[in-house]
This record gives structure tokens, C-alpha cells and sequence, in this order.
């Protein structure tokens, strides 16, 4: 280890670990692939061996798995820890450019980006808003935030924390087809999901320490938990999937009805990425922190303390 220049060593690992190729690593971080071999095996020198070289590129060796499961974490506190300690009030400036889904992005995004540069008038945002999650970071981001279990090949994931979810329907629907009382009877109702139920997950159903999984009946696909709250306002089904920090609303507007209160949908990670190979702005860092505190003050978010 001793002849190392550690972080970007360790970036280089992370990096091939999860692309598995090393001219994709080298495009990702703009070096040379004799400089990411040269940093692999000048690590393996000291560690083991941690790739297997092979047809279909380069695969981790169990060694190489557990590494990588011990550094990531390391490399994101490195990265946190690297960044300024004080941020003057006030003194945040230059450009961001952040992605996220219109789920996160329409309901907290906006409005908490907008406070944040009250207090930052020099400071310029780009938010782009996508349809779902993204496996990778484009290369002219600075922030990409996900929810759901996505893994993503180019970033340093940072965990948030999680969106809680509940079930929804109009008085029209559950007057046609009957009140749910219990989680079986859902497998008889038109079940609205978001992307995840689209690729064939069944819904997963919390109560205290109970866990029940049902499986899926829908006529109507949706690839948005938004457009699936949308439907279910005209009758169309149960949307099973709808974030509660923006639903409750509709609810107590009496618009839709909560469905077994008691049992509640598997909350959704919610995730910051910031690229691998690229030390985050204090501009960027300090929008992160100021994500995470927002994040704490919503009671309808599960925060994660571990940020």
C-alpha cells in the first residue's frame, strides 16, 4: 500500500469493479488503460489478487468483492471529510447541475432548491427531471438523486434515507369493488404501480413485524407513481405505491382514501450520487447538507442517520 497514491487507486478499483471493463474505466475517469492497469495491479501487489481476467473482461475475485464492499463507504467519507469545514452564509456560489426523478424532484426538489438559493443568490442550479432511476451518472452532472435499489456503475452512493409510501383509491372505485380489509383481498383489485411493479416485483406489504407479499393484477401499467395516484383518482384501481408526503393532502381533501391504513407498502431508498473520480464543489457539498437537513424536517420521510 505504501506505494500508492491511495484515493485514485481506490477510485480506480471502484470504478472497474462496476464496469468490468478497463477501456470503460479509463473513458469514465479520462485516464489511459495502461494507467488503470498499472493502479489495479499496483493494489493487487498489495492486497491480492482481486480481478479475474477474462473473455467477458474483468470479474472480482471473492477478495475483490469483499474489498470493494469494505472501500466504498471509506471513499465517500474521504470525500465528505475532504470538503471545506465552514461555509460562510452566503458565500455559496457558481453552478450546479442536478438530476432527479419527477417524483422527488416536482414535490421536494424545487421548492427546497429555491429556499436554498434565497440564501444564495450567486448560486446558479440546472435540475433536470427524469422518468426514473438512472444506472449512470450523465457526465455533465454534478448530483443525481435516486430512490428504489438501482445500483449505479459511476457514482459514490451516499444513502438518505427513505420515502414512505401508502395506498390510494377514489370512493367511486371502492364503491364499485369493495373496501380491502385485509392484504389478501388486494389480489382481486386493480393494483397501480410505479416502475418497479411495471418490471414484475410483487407489492410488499409492512405491519409492525409482519411482512406479506402480494402479487400483482393490473390492466393499466404505469411507469410513474405519480401517474398511477393520477389514475386511481379516476377510478381506475388502488395505486399501491404513492409517496405519503404528497398524498396525505389528497386525502384529507377527502379526493382519495387511504386503503389498510394499518399495512404499509416497503418504503423506497432514496440515494445522493456524486461521480466517481471528481471531488464534489463546496457549492455541492453544501446543497447535499442542506438536502439532508430538509430530508430530516418532513415527517413524512424515514431519514437515514447514518448520512
Amino acid at each position: 500500500m505504501r506505494n500508492l497514491d491511495t484515493i485514485e487507486t481506490l477510485e480506480t478499483f471502484v470504478v472497474l469493479a462496476r464496469l468490468n471493463s478497463v477501456g470503460k474505466t479509463a473513458e469514465q475517469l479520462h485516464i489511459s488503460k495502461a494507467s488503470v492497469s498499472r493502479r489495479i495491479s499496483s493494489l493487487e501487489t498489495s492486497i491480492g489478487k482481486l480481478f479475474i481476467r477474462n473473455q467477458n473482461g474483468s470479474e472480482l475475485t471473492p477478495l475483490g468483492c469483499l474489498f470493494l464492499e469494505k472501500i466504498q463507504p471509506l471513499l465517500e467519507r474521504f470525500h465528505r471529510l475532504s470538503a471545506p469545514v465552514s461555509r460562510p452564509e452566503g458565500s455559496i456560489s457558481g453552478s450546479i447541475r442536478i438530476s432527479a426523478p419527477n417524483a422527488i424532484g416536482n414535490g421536494l426538489l424545487i421548492p427546497w432548491i429555491t429556499a436554498f438559493q434565497r440564501r444564495n443568490p450567486e448560486l446558479f442550479v440546472n435540475l433536470t427531471l427524469t422518468l426514473g432511476p438512472m444506472h449512470i451518472i450523465p457526465p455533465e452532472c454534478d448530483i443525481r438523486i435516486n430512490h428504489g435499489l438501482y445500483p449505479c456503475s459511476n457514482a459514490v452512493i451516499r444513502k438518505l434515507g427513505e420515502m414512505r409510501r401508502m395506498m390510494v383509491a377514489s370512493a367511486g372505485y371502492l364503491a364499485k369493488h369493495g373496501v380491502p380489509k385485509t392484504p389478501e383481498d388486494l389480489e382481486f383489485h386493480e393494483l397501480l404501480g410505479g416502475n418497479d411493479l411495471v418490471n414484475g416485483a410483487p407489492l410488499v406489504l409492512l405491519k409492525d413485524n409482519e411482512r406479506v407479499i402480494v402479487p400483482i393484477h393490473s390492466k393499466l401499467r404505469l411507469k410513474d407513481h405519480t401517474a398511477a395516484r393520477t389514475a386511481a383518482l379516476f377510478d381506475a384501481g388502488i395505486s399501491v405505491h404513492a409517496f405519503r408526503y404528497d398524498t396525505m393532502e389528497l386525502v384529507r381533501r377527502k379526493l382519495l382514501i387511504h386503503v389498510l391504513p394499518d399495512w404499509e407498502p416497503e418504503p423506497s431508498p432514496v440515494s445522493l450520487l456524486l461521480p466517481i473520480g471528481r471531488k464534489p464543489s463546496s457549492a455541492v457539498e453544501a446543497l447535499c447538507d442542506f438536502i439532508a437537513e430538509k430530508w430530516r424536517s418532513n415527517p413524512e420521510l424515514v431519514f437515514d442517520h447514518g448520512l
